[in-house]
């Protein structure tokens, strides 16, 4: 369990070290109106061309630090919406803030979303992030309370940029979702990623939280790389990646793991085949991994007809050295 930070100096340096986080980004300063709660105010927000969002952040005096994120280069003099807001208290725990910080038994600071969201559409709200967010849960020792939150991403990592970024897009596909059907592979009109089917639903079973917040992106940019090579790829509720052919048939499924201990193989091993066995044609199941598993259960894997996909990181990117080798699908 983490806990959440409630000293007044310490949220406001971790307030500064996540703005940080995208300044290497930033490409150019632009004049809008900020739509807000029925309001609206001239600002100047900062525009991310690679992460394909704006930010605008200041400070509320006696409220909170109001981080506002959007998506779309917005027009100068326009006015824009908010997408998303992570927001932090000043000091001390307020519950009506989606945002905080928390602190686990290593001493990693970690940025947390109590799933508080707006938009002034009805419906709305926390019970609807609560029902839909797939991501990293955790509990938050939230002063005399246990609570699930939502987990963004580890304070001090390279990755916080896009973790924030993916986020914010999940945000804006739940405020807009449908909700999907059942087991069986959904019927899309396109493929293309659906960021928002990315992660786990609600629990309180979650582990290795760095690792966890690094497994959307270890997804989108394994997805990226299918569709250099022409691929069609998705996903949806119940599958991380897979890739279908002309006839909509699917004829490969991937499964992210970032722990290779047995438990986690094990359940990525299940998962892999409980997850077909619903689709009309056997396709190739491929578990993609940080490391080679060991003699013993790469033996496991091969005798399930289980391939794996080994990854690495290069900077806050990941790629995936022997995805030839596996081509064609």
């Amino acid at each position: 369990m983490i806990k959440i930070i409630e000293d007044e100096s310490a949220i406001r340096k971790y307030q500064k070290k996540f703005l940080r986080c995208f300044k290497p980004y930033i490409d150019e300063k632009i004049a809008v109106r900020i739509g807000h709660m029925g309001a609206s105010f001239n600002a100047k927000v900062l525009w991310s061309k690679e992460l394909g969002i704006w930010l605008y952040a200041t400070k509320i005096e006696g409220s909170r630090y109001w981080n506002a994120f959007g998506l779309d280069k917005p027009k100068a003099h326009s006015t824009v919406s908010i997408t998303c807001e992570i927001n932090l208290p000043i000091s001390g725990i307020d519950r009506r803030i989606g945002g905080a910080v928390a602190r686990d038994q290593k001493n990693n600071i970690f940025l947390v979303h109590r799933g508080i969201i707006g938009g002034g559409k009805k419906g709305i709200g926390k019970s609807l992030f609560e029902q839909n967010y797939r991501g990293v849960w955790t509990l938050l020792e939230d002063g005399s309370r246990d609570i699930s939150v939502a987990l963004i991403g580890l304070l001090n990592s390279p990755n916080l940029a896009r973790q924030a970024v993916h986020f914010i897009h999940k945000i804006d596909r739940i405020k807009n979702q449908t909700a999907p059907s059942s087991l069986q592979l959904e019927i899309f009109d396109e493929y293309y990623l659906r960021e928002e089917l990315i992660g786990a639903k609600l629990s309180e079973s979650q582990r290795n939280l760095e690792a966890e917040c690094n497994s959307a992106l270890i997804v989108k940019d394994l997805y990226e790389r299918l569709v250099e090579y022409r691929l069609r790829a998705a996903n949806d509720a119940y599958r991380d990646l897979f890739i279908v052919d002309k006839a909509d048939m699917v004829k490969a499924v991937f499964l992210i793991r970032t722990d290779i201990s047995a438990d986690k193989l094990q359940e990525g091993a299940m998962r892999l085949l409980m997850n077909t066995l619903s689709l009309p044609r056997q396709p190739r199941l491929i578990m993609v991994l940080p490391e080679h598993p060991d003699k013993q259960w790469a033996r496991k894997l091969t005798n399930l007809n289980i391939e794996y996909l080994v990854y690495r990181w290069n900077g806050d990117r990941v790629e995936f050295p022997a995805l030839t080798k596996l081509l064609p699908f």
